[in-house]
Formats: structure tokens, C-alpha cells, sequence
């Protein structure tokens, strides 16, 4: 995974529709975990097995894979084309009219009766991440809950939107445009001066941001062009995606300010991205530094900063695009290599299987794209070549012009 381009958002405008059942208390605490920023839980739709679920703001519905969809006997009511990143594949999003979303501790059991959902190919997120995603549950829990996230101690806090409860944190204005948030925040550029913009801010994409490539058209001398430097290419919704990086001097969000953050420029503007009153997408590696708690019904996001608030914004330090492929999503192979890039003059080659990293074996492939981001360190990889083994030593690079 590079800079952590998961997938784009999926953004369908639906209507929904159902109801929740009455919850035994006023706040259920369920617990989660973080894969390169993702939030997971586990669910379930009504007859399924256990669910491994990403939760998202940047769904406007939910979505199951067609496996899943079809295991359980959904029916299908309509079919639209999904609005995402990527470029290049025709992605069908059928819409299933009577969904049951459950969730939750066997104790408390969270769950939403006769959900609008839908089903689309998403096997892209378990191979970009390194683990299984078998949904997303998007803005149907939004609308009915306020939700708490706290990716400093892994859980969530689902609360009936009716409920008067306190929360914790700066609030920030955010707006539900398509049933997913957006809010404002201001850009530095490398000429100094601070432009404000809409952003979508979407829990569901693992980089930093995203910056429309329409919003640095408008304003050209924000970056200079030399200061783009090249990705690899990975899979989102609707195909690849190709994209630049460049290291923003400062952004601000409400009264919290960072410093020299990396944004990805995807080389289309498409989905979201089409709409240039979009400037970009905030996406989960600036959310995790908080506890975030999402009100939707009172368009307000709480931002309580953790430990982790001032770290610095490090980047893909390798040249490197790696994917695990299921159905397990445990192998780690080396889907892309830039030219001229740290792995490449190493010698690694696309098709390439890591089984370890500086002797560490058997790691998750999002702990891996993270240790690939120390730049001025070297990892020790351990590569599987058709059948031979071979060690080669990666020195990590920052891939901006200058040193870091």
C-alpha cells in the first residue's frame, strides 16, 4: 500500500429507510481494531456468519462483497454505477431494498432493521490493507447513532441519536451532503498563503489526504511542480488510481494545526473528486490522531487529540506498491516498483514475495507498508523468488527533493 489509497469513496446517493430496535443501554461500547487507520469490527447480516466490517464515513450505504450478499440470499432491487477513485473497470453497485446490519457485543447487540444496502467488489481493501473485509457499514449508522471512535485504545461508542449525552473534544462544523460529512479546512502552500476548502472527510481512506487536482489547478502556485513526486499505482473503486505526493507546509482543522503533511494528487478527478467545490479528502491517517466523535444529527464532529496528535507525517519511503491476495490476505507480494526507487536499486522485482522483514516474520501487510515509511533506515527484506530465497537490503529514502 502506498500512502494509503484504500480505495476512493463510495459515494451513492441513497435514501434510507428502517429502523433500530431500542437498545438496553443508553451507550454501547463495542470493541475494534486498526488496520493502516481502518476501524473493524465485527457484524453481521441477518443469516450470515460473523462479519469482518469496516465502519465508514465515506459510505453513503452500506455494502456488502457479492459473496457475502449472495450466501445470504439478498435480492437485489436495482443497480447503479458506483461513483469511486479509480478509473478504468466498470463497477456495478446492486441495491438491496431489506438489509438487517447487526453489531455489537453479545450482550448489548446493536442492530438496524430494513436497510438500504448494496453489494459491490471490494476484495480491493483486503488486498490493499492485509485483512479481511467482508462489508462496510457506512451512513446507516451515522444517521441513527452518534459514534465514537477512540483509535488510541481500540473502541467504539454506538449512542442513540436521540440520546442527550456529552462529548468530549473541540467540536467542529461538519455538513452531511449525500449522507456523508464534509467539512472546512485551510491549506499553507509553499507560496505562504492559506486557502480555505471543503473537504470530505472520510474514515474509510487510509492516507493523510487527498488533495483534487482541480483545487491546485485554481491555485497554481500552491506547490511547485517539481516538488510532485510519483506513486504507485493501486486499486480503489473503479480501477486503478495513478497519482503525485506532495508535502503540504500546513493545514489547519477547526483550531488544530499540522505541520508538513504528505496529500496524494490523483492524476483524474473523478468521484468525489469531480466536483470541484471539492478540495480533497481528509482521510483516516489525520483522524486516527484523535478520539472522534460523529453527530451527524447536530452536524458536528468532536476532535479529542491522543498520544499520537504530533507525530510526524512520514510517507512510503521504499518505491514500493504491495498487496496480500486472499482469500487468507496473508502473503505479501510486491505488486509495483518505481524505477529508480530505494527497493529498486536493491533489487527488488514486481511478483516478489516478502516472508520477512529484518527477521520478523509473519507480519500483517499494513505493519509492513508502516516500516517501510523510516526514511534513512535500512530494512533487511526477505524475498521468495519463483522457488529461492534471497536477502537484500533496502535503504529507506524520502522520495521529496529534499532531505527530510
Amino acid at each position: 500500500m502506498t500512502d494509503g489509497f484504500r480505495r476512493g469513496a463510495v459515494i451513492v446517493c441513497a435514501l434510507l429507510s428502517g429502523h433500530c430496535l431500542a437498545q438496553r443501554n443508553p451507550s454501547v461500547t463495542v470493541p475494534i481494531r486498526i488496520a493502516a487507520g481502518l476501524v473493524y469490527m465485527q457484524g453481521a447480516e441477518d443469516g450470515s456468519g460473523p462479519l469482518s466490517i469496516v465502519l465508514d464515513t465515506g459510505s453513503s450505504l452500506s455494502v456488502f462483497s457479492p459473496s457475502v450478499a449472495r450466501d445470504v440470499g439478498l435480492k437485489s432491487t436495482q443497480s447503479q454505477e458506483a461513483a469511486g477513485m479509480g478509473q478504468g473497470t466498470n463497477e456495478t453497485l446492486r441495491v438491496f431494498d431489506d438489509c438487517d446490519l447487526r453489531w455489537g457485543n453479545p450482550a448489548d447487540r446493536l442492530q438496524l432493521l430494513h436497510q438500504k444496502c448494496a453489494a459491490l467488489p471490494i476484495d480491493y481493501i483486503s488486498e490493499e490493507v492485509g485483512e479481511r473485509t467482508d462489508a462496510i457499514f457506512g451512513s446507516n449508522l451515522f444517521l441513527h447513532y452518534k459514534i465514537t471512535i477512540d483509535y488510541g485504545r481500540d473502541f467504539a461508542v454506538f449512542t442513540p441519536d436521540n440520546a442527550e449525552t456529552p462529548s468530549q473534544g473541540t467540536p467542529i462544523p461538519i455538513r452531511i451532503f449525500g449522507n456523508v460529512p464534509f467539512a472546512e479546512a485551510e491549506v499553507r502552500g509553499e507560496d505562504g498563503k492559506d486557502v480555505k476548502g471543503l473537504f470530505f472527510v472520510d474514515s474509510g481512506t487510509t492516507g493523510y489526504m487527498l488533495l483534487n487536482r482541480k483545487f491546485l489547478v485554481q491555485h497554481p502556485n500552491m506547490i511547485a511542480s517539481a516538488h510532485c513526486v510519483d506513486t504507485p499505482a493501486v486499486r480503489a473503486v473503479g480501477g486503478k488510481i495513478r497519482s503525485k505526493r506532495v508535502r503540504l507546509p500546513q493545514i489547519s482543522v477547526g483550531s488544530f494545526v499540522f505541520d508538513h503533511v504528505v496529500a496524494g494528487v490523483p492524476d483524474t478527478s473523478v468521484g468525489v473528486l469531480a466536483n470541484q467545490s471539492v478540495a480533497g479528502i481528509i482521510g483516516a491517517g489525520i483522524l486516527k490522531r484523535f478520539t472522534v466523535t460523529w453527530d451527524y444529527a447536530h452536524q458536528r464532529m468532536f476532535l479529542l487529540p491522543n498520544k499520537t496528535v504530533k507525530d510526524p507525517f512520514e510517507t512510503d519511503s521504499s518505491g514500493l506498491h504491495l498487496v496480500s491476495p486472499g482469500p487468507d490476505y496473508h502473503a505479501i507480494i510486491v505488486d509495483g516498483v518505481l524505477p529508480g526507487s530505494p527497493a529498486a536499486l536493491a533489487g527488488v522485482r514486481q511478483g516478489d514475495q516478502i516472508m520477512a522483514v529484518d527477521g520478523a516474520k509473519d507480519l500483517p501487510l499494513w505493519s509492513v507498508s508502516k516500516m517501510l515509511c523510516k526514511a534513512g533506515t535500512p530494512l533487511r527484506l526477505t524475498l521468495l523468488r519463483k522457488a529461492s530465497k534471497l536477502q537484500v537490503k533496502v535503504l529507506l529514502r524520502s522520495p521529496f527533493p529534499t532531505a527530510e
